[in-house]
């Protein structure tokens, strides 16, 4: 069956990407030839799904780097941690949800 894409050469950023649609984004991107940089803010899980896309594809395809999208720090390293692995980044998927507060209006 042919391919509906090809990532080759690509390097994709998947924020939320430890479990759910976000691992299933970065498992059809490493399978299409892209580099894939796990995010999440656990680091745990993170570590797991890069290590099994690794282990699939081939050492050197995904990374973890964990990161709280609420964070400026955190965002910040997930960019340079990217390109000190990879060298750029060529694809953003922003997948994870940040937690805003439903409570009182005037808290």
């Amino acid at each position: 069956m042919a391919s509906l894409f090809d990532m080759s050469g690509k390097v994709a950023v998947i924020t939320g990407s430890s479990r759910g649609i976000g691992k299933a984004i970065a498992e059809q991107m490493a399978e299409q030839g892209a580099k894939v940089v796990i995010s999440s803010r656990k680091p745990g899980p993170c570590q797991e799904v890069a290590g099994e896309l690794n282990e699939k594809h081939g050492e050197g395809t995904a990374i973890a780097v964990p990161a709280n999208i609420s964070s400026k720090d955190d965002l910040t390293n997930l960019v340079e941690e990217t390109r000190k692995a990879f060298g750029k980044i060529d694809v953003l998927v922003c997948n994870a949800a940040s937690n805003p507060y439903y409570g009182p209006m005037e808290e």
